[in-house]
């Protein structure tokens, strides 16, 4: 009989978000691959996702408490503790032999993370953003923290290349690229007609950068008919797509984004500033310079001048999504979890050896630039840029 592997994502909310979204996906993949998996969240609210069959639900956060755990105050440590300590508990009790911890903004994270490595746990953390993260959130504390807590892991599962450079450079040994799961099959939606003057923008809006309502005026001023629908990052953003000419990213930083996935799985022309480290921006969009909003509105009216183009470049972005295979993300992060839980160190470095690669000297390079961008040049890291 093969052995029986058991994993537990934690996540404190189940909705709403990509990440959770994801967790979702990756849930159910692993409970049909002889894994027993466990979510371990804050207390269920009407608003969740289904929690997929076969796999369990643990309770370990409380809802609404007003406690938050991107801080390090007395009050938070406290809490912390009873919730890693209740960790412990569900790991003897379910016969847990891995966690999978992915709150890298929150300070109880790096908590949970030493804790159970305290206890001879296994653990596997998911880096959803960038490297340099902390910094653009103004909470350079946390990149310390992470730098110090990161090494005792497993392994590092990051969604770019450029990161996994990064992190070994700074002592995670056993950083890996792995992915996400796409949260949708891309084959099984039908291309936008982008026939239309719609120009989609998704993301926080509470105060829009004036840089970009600049770029707003110099596209209007070409192209009158222009229509921008700015729509809040949370809100089903398909029914705009459907109806989308093309959409503008204007983010400084990014992880894997969700929105961008499922705009080029509509086949939709993105024009975005340039972030060289992110996988999604490098197949099917156009790139521009961060804060060159002239590019930027030039790009966008040449597309809305030309529907041709239009539908060239959303062909191009819809075909960019096949190097995101489904089925080999699951594999690799089943071949993760049975590495980390046997303890095969060799099956952890094959997995490194085989993995897509950027060379080194292109991920120092995109870190100059992104200190650079931030104004924060010759941070020390402890090796020369």
């Amino acid at each position: 009989m093969p052995q029986q592997y058991s994993v537990a994502f934690i996540t404190k909310l189940y909705r709403g978000g990509g990440l959770e979204r994801v967790t979702q996906l990756l849930s159910t993949y692993l409970s049909q691959q002889n894994i027993s998996v466990f979510l371990i969240t804050g207390e269920p609210t009407e608003h969740d996702f289904q929690v997929p069959d076969n796999v369990r639900r643990l309770v370990a956060f409380a809802e609404n408490d007003g406690i938050r755990e991107d801080t390090p105050s007395e009050e938070n440590l406290k809490r912390m503790q009873a919730k890693n300590e209740l960790l412990l508990q569900y790991a003897q009790q379910y016969n847990i032999q891995l966690f999978v911890c992915q709150e890298h903004w929150a300070h109880g994270n790096y908590e949970t993370i030493n804790f159970l490595k305290d206890h001879n746990i296994k653990v596997v953390a998911i880096e959803h953003n960038f490297f340099l993260f902390p910094f653009y959130d103004d909470r350079e504390y946390l990149f310390k923290i992470s730098r110090r807590t990161y090494p005792r892991l497993d392994a590092l599962v990051c969604l770019n290349r450029v990161d996994v450079q990064l992190w070994r450079k700074v002592g995670v040994k056993n950083a890996i690229y792995i992915p996400n799961l796409l949260t949708f099959d891309p084959d099984s939606i039908t291309a936008a007609h982008l026939s239309s003057n719609n120009i989609v923008m998704v993301g926080h809006f509470q105060k829009v950068d004036p840089s970009i309502i600049l770029m707003m005026h110099c596209v209007v001023e070409q192209y009158p008919n222009a229509i921008f629908q700015l729509v809040p990052q949370q809100n089903n953003v398909t029914r705009y797509f459907e109806n989308a000419a093309l959409m503008v990213v204007t983010s400084s930083i990014e992880g894997f984004s969700m929105v961008l996935v499922e705009a080029k799985a509509f086949g939709i022309p993105t024009v975005a500033f340039n972030l060289k480290y992110a996988e999604l921006w490098q197949d099917g969009i156009t790139n521009v310079d961060r804060n060159d909003v002239d590019a930027l509105a030039d790009n966008v009216v040449s597309l809305l001048k030309d529907r041709d183009l239009r539908l060239q470049r959303g062909k191009e972005a819809k075909q960019s999504l096949d190097r995101f295979d489904v089925e080999k993300t699951v594999q690799k992060w089943v071949a993760l979890i049975k590495a980390v839980i046997d303890g095969n160190e060799d099956g952890i470095q094959q997995m490194k050896d085989s993995e897509e690669k950027v060379e080194e000297e292109f991920a120092l390079n995109v870190l100059k630039e992104e200190l650079g961008f931030i104004g924060r040049e010759g941070y020390d890291f402890g090796f020369r840029l």
